[in-house]
């Protein structure tokens, strides 16, 4: 496999993986909504076509000559005008079918998906449920695909770690919830060492993994761990109750412009804890990962 699209090369995930897939010497070409975003990417090596999940045609052109795609999107964000006022998931799957067609147009057969740990048709969270019917909908089509689950990302650049570590760095930490949510994490570079890891591995074809280091962590332990890393006391916790923010969901939807459902759909992501079962992958794909300390410490000290 020389030629590879990264759909989602924006983001905290596609734009690790697509400098990885670079510095191994493949040629990567990355689905650009908003080019002018991607520039450092572009100037790394990456090739940028026009293109959108929502746009039929422009997914055909962006596959041809393709010999995997990989898609790491977040449709929680605001999306492309044509879909405001659609419903977040809508937006996701319909993409992901439109992708699959254009990789059939192209006879691009290999595709690797990135969701998150928790994904189960009888979830609490109306997010995990849709995105495991997202993923069956990719397994279940004619592609050569794997499903790569991770937890809780460390790595500076991710939402959720950046909101974790300048929460560890205050005196008062403002948690969404309760705080007891528990999480699988993975050191980001651990993450993108499966997905390169499982690109040319058949046994991997067909196969959901989830993936993270041996620690689960509740929120609050894991503010606690970044602020022993950044030589902080722990902060005090304000906990914000969910159901508070569930009724402004929808003005908050509207001021940020996000995909309808999207804040809610996040909200619902806090009802599950995220732990999952990584021990298939490691049979495969053996590595010593970090443990949540040690990838913080790279993260917040990297020299």
């Amino acid at each position: 496999m020389k030629t590879i699209l990264v759909i989602g090369a924006s983001g905290f995930i596609g734009g690790h993986l697509t400098r990885q897939l670079l510095a191994e010497g493949y040629v990567v070409r990355c689905l650009a909504r908003k080019p002018a975003k991607m520039n450092p990417l572009a100037q790394a090596g990456a090739q940028l076509v026009p293109g959108d999940i929502t746009d039929p045609a422009s997914l055909q052109a962006a596959l041809a000559g393709v010999d995997a795609v990989y898609i790491s999107i977040q449709t929680l964000v605001p999306q492309h005008s044509r879909t405001q006022g659609q419903d977040f998931m809508a937006i996701e799957l319909n993409g992901l079918q439109n992708i699959v067609d254009a990789c059939q147009f192209n006879q691009v057969h290999r595709l690797i998906y990135v969701t998150f740990l928790g994904t189960h048709p009888q979830a609490a969270s109306a997010w995990a449920r849709e995105r495991w019917q997202a993923e069956q909908l990719l397994l279940n089509s004619s592609l050569a695909v794997t499903v790569i689950r991770p937890g809780m990302i460390v790595g500076v650049g991710g939402q959720g770690f950046d909101m974790l570590a300048s929460n560890g760095g205050r005196r008062l930490a403002i948690v969404i919830g309760r705080g007891q949510q528990r999480f699988r994490c993975i050191a980001i570079d651990d993450l993108i060492y499966y997905l390169v890891g499982v690109l040319a591995d058949s046994r991997t074809y067909g196969q959901a993994y989830d993936v993270g280091s041996n620690d689960v962590l509740t929120m609050n332990q894991l503010i606690d761990v970044a602020a022993d890393v950044l030589g902080r006391p722990h902060p005090a916790k304000l906990h914000i109750p969910t159901v508070l923010l569930s009724v402004a969901a929808p003005l908050i939807e509207w001021i940020s412009k996000a995909s309808k459902g999207g804040i809610q759909g996040a909200l619902d992501g806090m009802k599950s804890d995220m732990i999952g079962q990584p021990e298939p992958i490691r049979a495969i794909l053996p590595r010593v990962l970090l443990t949540n300390r040690q990838a913080v410490e790279r993260a917040l000290h990297p020299n």
